[in-house]
């Protein structure tokens, strides 16, 4: 496995974890206040190795070896770290990637692949915690946001003005490529009509909505069959 530090026009550094293999890669977007490496990151690398596929994951910015304070990091500057791996990724041959987001990963690869489609062969979407950011603008007077492994983050003026810049609602009608949801019906944090009003929204009809009986929002226990339907869904 390759550890790359992708730098943006500013400075800030973003780290990528990068197994070799042919294309279509897969792409890797964690959660909030969570890091590259975990339990569906890695069961995805090794979904990749047994198809001689490449694979990536990511570390946003505020998050693990990545530039930047959680907190601090907005939206907009996490979209931006998953179409500079899109960007790397299609710059060695990797591409267009079946690019996978965890919870406020989901929201980010949601937008990324909405910016930018050409280089996102299908979009796999697990427990996404839409509306989780415009939380901040609801916050208690100190500010702070309790994320889905119980973190109690600060946030920034910066990242809620940033949030309430971007518009869910009209994400859905971006959305043009295959696209698996998978929602827990115990999630503890996004109750999973949340995604079933998203995927309504999706125009076209290459999709598919999961609802997982039992599942909660971290999803490793179903995330084999996750895999299964992803290739089924989108190769």
């Amino acid at each position: 496995m390759q550890v790359l530090r992708l730098q943006h026009p500013g400075g800030d550094q973003v780290a990528v974890d990068l197994v070799a293999g042919s294309g279509p890669a897969y792409l890797y977007v964690h959660g909030y206040a969570s890091v590259r490496a975990g339990e569906k990151s890695s069961s995805l690398f090794e979904h990749a190795r047994r198809r001689g596929r490449a694979a990536a994951r990511i570390d946003l910015r505020g998050h693990g070896e990545s530039s930047g304070l959680i907190g601090h990091v907005t939206m907009s500057e996490m979209v931006a770290d998953v179409q500079l791996a899109l960007e790397h990724l299609h710059g060695i041959g990797a591409g267009p990637v079946v690019l996978v987001g965890s919870s406020i990963g989901a929201v980010v690869a949601s937008f990324a692949a909405a910016r930018d489609p050409a280089r996102v062969r299908g979009l796999v979407l697990l427990g996404p915690a839409f509306g989780f950011m415009r939380l901040a603008s609801r916050l208690d007077p100190e500010g702070k946001l309790r994320t889905s492994t119980g973190l109690e983050v600060r946030m920034h003026a910066r990242t809620i003005e940033d949030a309430a810049r971007h518009d869910e609602s009209a994400l859905p009608g971006r959305l043009s490529m295959p696209l698996l949801l998978v929602h827990g019906t115990a999630d503890e944090i996004i109750p999973y009509a949340v995604s079933e009003r998203f995927f309504a929204q999706v125009p076209h009809t290459d999709k598919e909505l999961w609802l997982v009986p039992g599942g909660d929002h971290r999803l490793n226990q179903p995330i084999a069959e996750v895999w299964r339907r992803m290739d089924a869904r989108i190769g």
